[in-house]
C-alpha cells in the first residue's frame, strides 16, 4: 500500500525491515507491469516502494509528504482482516480517507505473515502473465524477509542478554557484558551514550510490548546503524543511544518526543508512555549510572505534570533527590507539626500553591505576585499566614528549606498516590 514513510526508503540500517533486496524485486516488478508496487510491514509500515506511474491516489502523495498516515487509518485497513489472508484479495476505497481501490497480496514464508504487496486498482484487468509476475515477487519477498526476519531475531537475543547483564548489579556481569556487545559489534560506537527509559501508563501487556518495541524499532531506523541498543521488559523499555559525538538536549529531546508519538500510533488510543533520559555518559561502563539517572528522571516524567511526560536528569533538581525517597517508608512527622497543618487541610490549597510559588522564585515577591495574579499585599498576607500556621519564619533560611522540602514532598506523594 506504501502507507508509511517515503517512497523511496534509505539505505538499509542493520537488519530493520527495508533495503537493497526487497527494493530491487519492487522496481523490477514496477517496470516489468508499468504499474506501481509498494510493499508494507505486517502494521502497514513501508518497506519499499516504486516509482509512480501516474497511478497513484492522493493518500499515497500525502504519505510520501508527511512521511507518515494517521493510526486511524491503519486501524482501518487492518480491520479487513488482511492479517488473516493467505490468498490475494481486493480492499476497497475509501473516500473519507482519499483512498483507492487496491490489490493486496499477503506475503508469507514458512506459513509467517511478513508483510503485503499492493497495487493501486486500474481499469486494466490483471491477466495471468500479470499475476505469475506478483507471485514470483511475492515469493521472492518472503524469502528476503524471512531471512532477516530471523537475523533479527538472533540479534535482538544478543542485544536483549548484553543489555540485561550492562544493567546488573553485580560487576562481573557488567564486564561480560560489555565484552560481548564489542565482539558481537552490537554498538558501533560507544564514546557517548544517552539512557532513554520509557514507560507505558497501562498494565503490561502484548499491546503494551508491541507498541515499545515498534516505537523503538522505528527510532533505530531513523538513526545511523548501531546506534541503538533496546531491552523491552513488561511494560518498560530501555534504549542506549551511542555515537562518536555527544548528541545536543535537543537532539535527545526530539527522539524522545518521537518515540512517545510512535509508541501512540501503536499502542490503543488511551494509554501514553513517559521517559526519562540521562545524561551523556562515556563509555559502557558508565550506562548503569545512567540507566538510574533514567530511571529517576521517568518518575518525574510519569508523577509530575510540569514535565510534559519528558524528563531529564539535567533538569530534575532537588527531584533529583526527593523522587529517591521511600514514601512507603517515609512517617508524616515532620520537623514542625504546624507542616502538616498547612498541607491537610484543603481550604489552605490557596496559601500551599502561593508559598510554593514564593519559595520556587527565590522568594521575589514582586514576580510571585506577578505569577499568582494578586497584589503584592494579598501575597504577603498569604505568606503571613502560611508563616503562622507552620511556626515558621520564611526570613529564615533554614525555615524556608524546611517548608519548600515539604512542599516537594507533598507534591510528588500526591501524584504517587493518584497514579497508584
Amino acid at each position: 500500500m506504501g502507507l508509511d514513510e517515503q517512497n523511496r526508503p534509505a539505505a538499509p540500517r542493520g537488519d530493520a525491515m527495508a533495503g537493497d533486496d526487497v527494493q530491487s524485486v519492487v522496481d523490477t516488478l514496477a517496470d516489468r507491469l508499468g504499474r506501481s508496487v509498494a510493499v508494507d510491514d505486517p502494521q502497514i509500515r513501508l518497506i519499499a516502494a516504486s516509482r509512480h506511474f501516474g497511478d497513484e491516489d492522493d493518500i499515497r502523495v500525502r504519505s510520501v509528504i508527511d512521511r507518515q498516515i494517521s493510526s486511524e487509518l491503519q486501524r482501518w485497513v487492518l480491520a479487513k482482516g488482511i492479517a488473516d489472508w493467505t490468498e490475494p484479495g481486493r480492499v476497497t476505497g475509501e473516500p473519507d480517507f482519499d483512498l483507492a481501490p487496491r490489490l493486496c497480496f499477503p506475503v508469507r514464508c514458512n506459513g509467517l505473515l511478513l508483510g503485503f504487496l499492493w497495487l493501486i486498482e486500474s481499469a486494466t484487468a490483471i491477466g495471468d502473465e500479470t499475476n505469475r509476475a506478483v507471485a514470483e515477487a511475492v515469493e521472492s519477498i518472503g524469502l528476503i524477509l524471512y531471512r532477516r526476519m530471523v537475523l533479527s531475531e538472533r540479534r535482538r537475543s544478543r542485544v536483549e542478554s548484553s543489555l540485561r547483564m550492562l544493567l546488573s548489579p553485580e560487576k562481573d556481569d557488567r564486564y561480560r557484558a560489555i565484552d560481548e556487545i564489542q565482539e558481537e559489534q552490537l554498538l558501533a560506537h560507544s564514546s557517548h551514550l544517552v539512557v532513554l527509559v520509557v514507560e507505558a501508563d497501562a498494565e503490561p501487556t502484548g499491546d503494551t510490548a508491541l507498541a515499545l518495541e515498534a516505537a523503538a524499532e522505528r527510532m533505530e531506523r531513523r538513526l545511523p546503524r548501531g546506534s541503538v541498543l533496546t531491552l523491552v521488559r513488561g511494560r518498560r523499555a530501555v534504549v542506549v543511544v551511542g555515537g562518536p559525538r555527544p548528541l545536543s538536549d535537543r537532539a535527545v529531546r526530539d527522539l524522545a518526543e518521537r518515540l512517545r508519538h510512535d509508541f501512540g500510533r501503536t499502542a490503543r488510543p488511551e494509554r501514553t508512555c513517559a521517559i526519562g533520559l540521562s545524561a551523556t555518559v562515556h563509555g559502557l561502563e558508565a550506562v548503569v549510572d545512567a540507566h538510574r539517572q533514567a530511571g529517576t528522571a521517568v518518575r518525574a516524567a510519569t508523577l509530575l505534570p510540569v514535565f510534559g511526560g519528558v524528563a531529564s536528569w539535567s533538569s530534575l533538581g532537588p527531584f533529583a533527590l526527593l523522587l529517591r525517597i521511600d514514601f512507603d517508608q517515609l512517617t508524616q512527622d515532620l520537623p514542625f507539626p504546624g507542616v502538616g497543618d498547612l498541607l491537610g487541610n484543603p481550604e489552605h490549597d490557596i496559601l500551599v500553591q502561593s508559598a510554593e510559588e514564593f519559595l520556587d522564585r527565590a522568594g521575589d515577591s514582586s514576580s510571585t505576585a506577578q505569577a499568582l495574579h494578586v497584589h503584592r499585599t494579598t501575597l504577603y498576607h498569604r505568606l503571613k499566614r502560611v508563616e503562622s500556621i507552620t511556626g515558621l519564619s520564611l526570613d529564615d533560611g533554614m525555615d524556608r528549606l524546611t517548608l519548600h522540602l515539604a512542599l516537594k514532598l507533598a507534591r510528588i506523594n500526591t501524584a504517587r498516590r493518584s497514579s497508584s
